[in-house]
């Protein structure tokens, strides 16, 4: 690798969440060995501790030639449905807290921000988070505008996996346009033990509770009286699973309120709030009332083991509930969008009836359909999902995507990293530099820094 251009990568992280540290600690150590350098783009506070080059965006605004080179540089005008998706978030997150004119300013000062920080770096190729809503979704359409390579991140639907797609995730990744693999016994039969083994861990895509006794299941299963048991899994209303692919409802509760009002008196509903929602235990049981049990401590596989019959906005816990031969029913876009082992409702047509549809459907073809689903899951492991402390499978992948990547050559082609963080923390340097001696070395550096820059951009650059 020491003959090839290194390529560099930005990668844009929500914060230093304990899972996407493990992720960092995994991408930094086969970057080398692949010809990679790597800048994070923090929105929290910066993990520096595990190495490569951090870059604290909310403390951009006080770089005075970072502000100069947004002003030489405009980002393009917001488009509407980014300012509309922008403000249901902001609307479903902090209220009333900002005006449509706030939201708007906001959101095209992070595009022009992205714009300045992209010309400075020239990354090869941009990662963001999610990608959908907040300062990743204006990164993410600056970099398209500026035709810089593009990948979207997200977690997985299986335990430790974590996605990196060209398109964008959930309700807009790649996989919507995928035909489904056929159905192969040995794959099928290794995903089913994958399967097995997650449950004997108690493992789902997110962190759980231990599991329930077979007595405590069973009091469930009593509690319901002969009734179908309908699991209903919260989510967290300000997530872009319902931002941006739920357009039939605008939170989990009045998805929850349109399935008991509208399936009769044969369906009982048990409901575990998400851990990470605002809405709680009690205001879910004002809406099932004698109808349904919220239990918030409940691992979602003993909820699965538990049930009927599975409905969900778009929740990962779908997925989760195919692969154990549960029918699930879907309302709202997702990774399980058209796919054959679930269904999903038709507005125009009633709820009761589509349902009855489906059970009697699975009740006849339960085995294949579940052979569907393991089928697909097996793909997805194989071929999409990378995993964490799968480093043989990263450094793969990262393989791939730097050889599809363009090369910029020349000696002033752009910044080095340490340049890029210089330039990037002068305040930090200065508070670093003391004495008349160690203020000449800083003067002295920063004056070689904004040379190279005038050079790099041609003119273009105003100091």
């Amino acid at each position: 690798m020491s003959g090839d251009p290194v390529v560099r990568l930005a990668f844009l992280l929500p914060g230093s969440e304990a899972w996407l540290k493990l992720l960092v600690t995994d991408l930094l150590s086969v970057a080398e060995c692949v010809g990679l350098e790597c800048l994070f783009l923090c929105e929290g506070e910066a993990s520096r501790e595990l190495g490569g080059t951090w870059i604290e965006l909310d403390r951009l605004e006080d770089i005075t030639q970072l502000r100069r080179l947004a002003a030489s540089y405009q980002a393009p005008e917001v488009a509407a449905s980014e300012l509309e998706r922008e403000l249901r978030y902001c609307r479903a997150r902090f209220g009333e807290k900002f005006t449509p004119e706030d939201v708007k300013s906001r959101y095209q000062n992070w595009m022009n921000q992205a714009r300045a920080l992209f010309r400075l770096i020239q990354p090869d190729q941009v990662w963001v988070w999610n990608g959908t809503l907040y300062r990743a979704a204006a990164f993410a359409s600056v970099a398209q505008n500026m035709d810089i390579s593009l990948r979207f991140c997200e977690k997985g639907a299986m335990p430790g996996s974590w996605a990196l797609d060209p398109r964008g995730t959930n309700g807009d990744s790649s996989l919507l346009g995928l035909a489904e693999p056929p159905v192969e016994e040995g794959s099928v039969r290794a995903m089913r033990d994958l399967v097995g083994k997650w449950d004997g861990g108690g493992q789902s895509a997110w962190e759980q509770p231990g599991r329930l006794r077979r007595q405590e299941q069973n009091r469930i299963i009593q509690w319901a009286g002969g009734r179908k048991i309908v699991f209903f899994p919260g989510q967290v209303d300000s997530d872009s699973n319902i931002i941006c692919f739920s357009p039939h409802f605008q939170d989990s509760r009045e998805a929850l309120r349109f399935l008991v009002d509208n399936l009769g008196e044969e369906y009982v509903f048990l409901v575990k709030p998400h851990p990470k929602g605002s809405v709680g235990a009690q205001e879910y049981q004002q809406v099932v009332q004698d109808r349904g049990r919220v239990i918030e401590n409940i691992n979602v596989l003993d909820a699965v083991n538990s049930s009927d019959l599975v409905v969900t906005i778009n929740s990962t816990v779908g997925f989760e509930a195919a692969l154990r031969g549960k029918p699930v029913f879907s309302l709202g876009r997702g990774i399980l969008s058209g796919r054959s082992f679930v269904r999903e409702w038709a507005p125009e047509k009633p709820l009761a009836d589509q349902v009855r549809h489906w059970l009697d459907v699975f009740a006849h073809g339960q085995e294949e359909i579940g052979r569907q689903a393991l089928a697909w899951a097996a793909y997805l492991h194989d071929e999409y999902y990378l995993f964490l402390d799968d480093r043989e499978g990263l450094r793969k992948c990262l393989k791939r995507q730097i050889g599809d990547l363009r090369k910029l050559d020349g000696a002033f082609s752009r910044l080095q990293t340490a340049e890029v963080a210089f330039f990037l923390s002068p305040p930090s340097i200065q508070a670093m530099t003391e004495g008349i001696q160690g203020r000449d070395l800083l003067r002295t550096a920063w004056n070689r820094l904004l040379q190279r820059l005038r050079i790099l951009f041609k003119g273009n650059w105003k100091s």
